[in-house]
């Protein structure tokens, strides 16, 4: 009898357990908005320094947010609705935090995601938020280099890790075709991990966004930035499904006169630092 009760909770767990999760992550989309006069905007995130993160008292903070605060308040000022914000999830697994968007219709997704031509094909995303520089990083002990063309003999015996489905993994595969043909290269979860790794071993480099390089500045972590240009610059924005209505208001919004206005340029400031300002116009 104990061993079908314990079976039967079992068995229960598993088959709520979609639909609990289901439930935490579902908002209203834009139509409902307007139709009731309020609704909620739900938002699932992944933790990026400077742009999205908890504090050390959970508050969740950064550019995105302070950006995500203004537009809830061009919707109560414009159109006379009310959203709620709520953040209901956080995915630390890039690709995870990518199929969830794309699987939930009343959903925003928020990290550096940079905006592509392939990515339009299976989501909608808004207008660009900010710039974005890639970045090749090593550990302060790996020699300085000022040219892609010096990697075969200063990186001699190196390897490289990239974020799995970033737009960063063609930089590095096109690094490995032009100049170290036997580049050993691995896909890793998320830029926190490539941080890690990065900080402790001194034969690892990586392309990354500049956007982690700001977690590695305010942490004073042992690892540099490389004067050398590794690929253009990119457009975040924040990700939907196909299926979200809620791009329309967001483009509104989310124009290029806002990214020029004084407000824009304090969030940076505020949570990037001012040294930042001029690579995310």
């Amino acid at each position: 009898m104990l061993m079908r009760r314990f079976s039967f909770a079992v068995t229960l767990l598993i088959t709520l357990f979609p639909f609990t999760t289901f439930s935490q992550i579902k908002g209203d989309s834009w139509a409902a908005v307007q139709s009731k006069g309020s609704g909620t905007l739900a938002i699932i995130y992944s933790e990026q320094a400077g742009l999205i993160f908890k504090d050390k008292d959970g508050k969740i903070k950064g550019v995105c947010v302070d950006i995500i605060n203004d537009f809830a308040k061009h919707i109560k000022d414009k159109h006379g609705k009310s959203i709620t914000v709520k953040y209901v999830r956080e995915e630390p697994v890039f690709g995870t935090f990518l199929s969830t968007v794309q699987s939930t219709p009343d959903l925003v997704g928020i990290t550096n995601t940079t905006i592509t031509e392939e990515r339009k094909k299976i989501f909608k995303f808004s207008p660009a938020y900010m710039s974005n520089r890639q970045v090749l990083l090593t550990h302060n002990s790996a020699p300085s280099l000022t040219s892609l063309k010096e990697l075969p003999v200063k990186f001699s015996g190196f390897s490289a890790q990239v974020i799995a489905g970033s737009t960063q993994v063609q930089y590095v595969e096109k690094i490995k075709a032009d100049h170290m043909p036997a580049l050993r290269i691995s896909h890793e979860q998320s830029g926190p991990a490539i941080i890690k790794n990065l900080s402790s071993n001194p034969r690892v480099f990586t392309v990354i966004d500049f956007t982690e390089f700001i977690h590695v500045v305010h942490h004073k972590l042992p690892i540099k930035r490389h004067a050398v240009d590794v690929g253009p610059v990119e457009e975040l924005g924040f990700v939907l499904s196909r299926q979200s209505d809620w791009d329309p208001p967001l483009k509104d919004f989310l124009t290029s006169d806002y990214r020029n206005s004084s407000r824009y340029r304090q969030i940076i400031t505020e949570n990037l630092g001012a040294t930042f300002l001029s690579l995310v116009k």
